[in-house]
């Protein structure tokens, strides 16, 4: 049977990078060879502008006129593809009212499409509302984006909250940490520091993914409309940093610490290579 992953990139915090881990995860996926689906849940719709595509018709028509995914869905490279926000959230939270299974509207809509993608990333809103938790109803793993300050710490206690609650939910499992993700991660700071050691004494060194380094690349690549794969493949924010060795140090593929890299070859693994 086809084994398509589902992966929620989540944080109650806006700022923190989802958007741009998004798009730079599912881009590297795609560039491997999976088929790969973007669902853009974010009420800005950044998702294509990100990739340099149009916006079409897109959400709203999938769940509620009655269009296919495949029918509205972005071809935004070989083996990418972008369900657009066409900034009807609202609407599709009034249509979702009348119905009794409301917090199961994505994870219908992943379902619909499961025999034809490897892969499903959701950039998911930056609230507690309807789409955000369908969102996270409809995945089997999440990954939360967190910059090292002190709000978007907080959004990652929120996130963590709505998973407990959403496991007393009947017929709703939770989707499995992969990790918090530092972005923008700058080691010179004492907050960053700080901020860093107070995720790992809560959640244990296993839930921190390897760092994406603060690099003005990130920025640009999303200017023009492209990855950082594709904008800068050897930068800090792609291939991470060098690092003098140490025992039981995992390095990604090209022999350093962070970045885009080590994080989906990490999420390879963990997804079964």
């Amino acid at each position: 049977m086809h084994k398509m992953h589902v992966i929620s990139v989540a944080n109650q915090k806006g700022g923190v990078g989802k958007t741009t881990t998004t798009i730079n995860l599912a881009a590297w996926f795609a560039s491997q060879g999976r088929r790969v689906l973007v669902l853009d849940m974010d009420g800005q719709g950044h998702v294509c502008p990100a990739l340099h595509q149009a916006k079409g018709p897109g959400l709203f028509n999938a769940l509620v006129a009655g269009r296919g995914v495949v029918e509205v869905m972005v071809e935004a490279r070989e083996n990418l593809f972008v369900l657009p926000n066409d900034h009807t959230g609202e609407k599709i939270k009034a249509w979702a009212q009348t119905l009794e299974l409301r917090g199961f509207i994505i994870a219908d809509l992943v379902d619909s499409v499961r025999n034809q993608f490897d892969l499903v990333f959701i950039d998911t809103p930056p609230s507690t509302d309807l789409l955000h938790v369908a969102s996270l109803v409809a995945a089997d793993w999440i990954v939360i984006p967190a910059a090292m300050d002190y709000l978007a710490l907080d959004g990652v206690g929120y996130v963590m909250q709505m998973l407990r609650d959403m496991s007393k939910m009947r017929g709703v499992t939770p989707p499995q940490l992969m990790g918090v993700l530092p972005t923008m991660f700058d080691r010179v700071t004492s907050e960053t520091a700080g901020n860093l050691t107070r995720v790992r004494n809560a959640m244990g060194a296993a839930a921190l993914l390897p760092p994406i380094p603060r690099d003005t690349k990130v920025r640009e690549a999303s200017t023009y409309g492209m990855s950082i794969f594709e904008y800068a493949p050897n930068c800090p924010a792609a291939i991470g940093v060098p690092v003098k060795e140490r025992p039981n140090m995992v390095l990604n593929s090209a022999g350093r610490v962070g970045g885009y890299l080590h994080v989906a070859e990490m999420l390879k693994t963990v997804l079964g290579g």
